[in-house]
């Protein structure tokens, strides 16, 4: 019987250093949350400022449904674009969205912008999705004339930002890279331009930028 018991207490021990050897460093993390990578949210709920978002405009863009999202102010944006979440930058610079915020185009190289309302003019921030996913262009668009649009105007196979400027009246058109694709004349009052306020130019309006 006092073999028995040895043998016993020899197998015991061993099985508990087995354990011991087998488990994680930090045996106070559960397997579950041990699995979730680093950076990865939390919940579902996203936050804009001091608060929950809310939905300000959404667009479908291919098989991403894009939606823009502030606080209750409007300001504090987010852009979720399929499973992506960027900020708007517009917004840290004082722009306040609101639900005619958001424009999208699908094309072989789909885009959107966000724009609203700042110092006298309008701000446009520019997001383009990529083979990896949407990005955001860091460098918005000012339109002292308060006019800023997003949609084919060369006839390319992607989409164009077209910027009013007040002095003189000209309608400037940028590829999504930031280069100039053309220019309008120069024209006396903005409403003189193909669309006015909802501007709508063709490749026939551009002409090289002075």
């Amino acid at each position: 019987m006092v073999v028995t018991a040895v043998l016993a207490a020899v197998v015991t021990i061993a099985a508990l250093v087995v354990v011991r050897e087998l488990r994680p460093e930090n045996s106070s993390v559960p397997g579950v949350e041990a699995a979730i990578p680093a950076g990865a949210p939390t919940s579902n709920a996203l936050e804009c400022g001091d608060g929950p978002c809310a939905v300000v405009a959404t667009q479908t863009v291919g098989g991403d449904s894009v939606a823009l999202m502030a606080d209750a102010a409007g300001g504090n944006g987010r852009l979720r674009a399929g499973a992506v979440v960027l900020q708007t930058t517009v917004t840290e610079l004082g722009a306040k969205l609101s639900a005619d915020s958001l424009t999208c185009v699908q094309a072989s190289t789909s885009a959107c912008i966000v724009d609203a309302p700042l110092n006298g003019g309008r701000i446009a921030q520019l997001f383009i999705d990529r083979a990896d996913g949407w990005r955001s262009v860091d460098k918005p668009y000012f339109s002292a004339a308060g006019a800023v649009a997003l949609g084919n105007v060369s006839g390319s196979d992607a989409p164009e930002i077209t910027v009013v400027d007040s002095s003189p009246v000209v309608a400037r058109v940028y590829a999504l890279d930031g280069s100039v694709v053309g220019c309008t004349k120069k024209y006396s009052y903005a409403s003189q331009l193909r669309g006015w306020p909802n501007i709508r130019l063709q490749a026939s309006d551009l002409r090289a930028c002075s």
